[in-house]
């Protein structure tokens, strides 16, 4: 007759599965710091995600014209920006480009001061190094009249994508941009740039 022995397995061990869960949580912080920082503003509360399957934003039929651009240029320059999620702060952000006028913060939200600066100031302060980039990566076409395309509004327009979605800058409650240094370590807080 054979005994029904238990035999002593070892079970997980709590610990090494801590700092795993840790590591993945610092590397997600590390890669999508909008998603997984937590601003402190309303434009990173809601997000759009497009359909998982297709990749695509599921529209109705009847969906007016103005709807159907406004989705495609998500779906065309921000999805691929901003890891195939976009916060509702980068449509604001491209608005804000789009009109033709950086809103700063100045100080703390507290305050509520800002400066505008003309996106073609702020092309000109950028320098004209790389000129002879018509458009990077992507086109925005922001003024563009017809084939003639305004390559220092394009690098306005792909640096402060680039900076937003990387955390190093957030767009205040007021759609003001404010520079940021994002969580070095996941719960972490965001630090400002004034």
């Amino acid at each position: 007759m054979a005994k029904n022995r238990k035999t002593s397995r070892p079970g997980p061990n709590k610990q090494a599965t801590r700092v795993a869960m840790q590591r993945k949580a610092q590397r997600l912080l590390e890669t999508d710091p909008l998603f997984h920082g937590s601003p402190p503003y309303e434009g990173y509360r809601e997000w759009l995600v497009p359909n998982p399957r297709t990749g695509r934003f599921d529209l109705s039929a009847s969906a007016p014209a103005d709807t159907r651009a406004f989705i495609e240029r998500i779906e065309k320059l921000l999805l691929p920006l901003y890891q195939g999620r976009v916060p509702s702060a980068a449509t604001y952000l491209d608005d804000r480009i789009k009109e033709g006028v950086l809103v700063f913060a100045e100080g703390d939200d507290a305050h509520h001061k800002v400066r505008e600066i003309p996106v073609t100031e702020f092309a000109a302060q950028m320098g004209s190094h790389h000129e002879e980039d018509d458009h990077h990566e992507v086109c925005p076409q922001l003024n563009c009249v017809g084939e003639q395309h305004v390559a220092a509004e394009h690098r306005v327009w792909i640096h402060f994508h680039h900076l937003h979605a990387s955390g190093q800058l957030l767009l205040n409650d007021r759609d003001a941009i404010r520079f940021t240094i994002p969580p070095q370590s996941p719960g972490g807080a965001w630090q400002f740039v004034f």
